[in-house]
C-alpha cells in the first residue's frame, strides 16, 4: 500500500454498501416482521378452525430474522474491511447513519424474535375451535347422597 491510501477515507463504494445496505435489511426485517403481525396474522383460523400457522408465515418469521440479524453482521465486516485496509471510517457519515440504524433495529430484531416464537406455541384456543371448548358442558344431574 501506499501511504496516501492509509490517510483517505473509504471507498465509495464501501460508502455505499454501509449507508444503503445496512439501513436496508434493519428496515426489510421491521417490514416483514410488519407483514406478520398484520396481514398474515388471520391465516391460523378459518371458520372457527385452527389451522396453525402458515407456511407464508414461517417464511416471513424467519426472512425477518434473517435480516435482522444480518444488518449488524454486514456492518462488522464491513468495519473490519475498512480496518484491514488502513482506512478511518470513524469521521464517515456513512458509518453514522449505519449506525443509527443498527440501534434503532434492535426493537424490529427483538420483535422477529418473538415471530419466530409465537409460531411454535401452541393453539392459543386449546385446540377446540373460537370458544376453547369442544362441546358446550351438559347439565349434569345433582345426585343426592343416601
Amino acid at each position: 500500500m501506499r501511504p496516501t491510501e492509509t490517510t483517505t477515507g473509504p471507498s465509495r463504494a464501501w460508502r455505499r454498501c454501509t449507508a444503503l445496505g445496512v439501513p436496508a435489511l434493519v428496515l426489510l426485517g421491521a417490514g416483514l416482521f410488519a407483514l406478520l403481525s398484520t396481514v398474515f396474522q388471520h391465516d391460523t383460523f378459518h371458520d372457527c378452525h385452527y389451522f396453525g400457522p402458515s407456511l407464508r408465515m414461517h417464511i416471513a418469521a424467519w426472512a425477518g430474522l434473517g435480516c435482522s440479524l444480518a444488518a449488524p453482521a454486514l456492518y462488522v465486516a464491513l468495519r473490519v474491511g475498512a480496518a484491514r485496509r488502513g482506512w478511518r471510517t470513524d469521521s464517515s457519515a456513512a458509518s453514522a447513519v449505519a449506525l443509527a440504524f443498527l440501534l434503532l433495529g434492535l426493537l424490529p430484531l427483538l420483535f422477529n424474535v418473538f415471530g419466530v416464537w409465537s409460531l411454535y406455541q401452541p393453539d392459543p384456543s386449546g385446540g377446540y375451535d373460537c370458544s376453547g371448548l369442544a362441546h358446550p358442558l351438559p347439565t349434569v344431574p345433582v345426585h343426592t347422597a343416601g
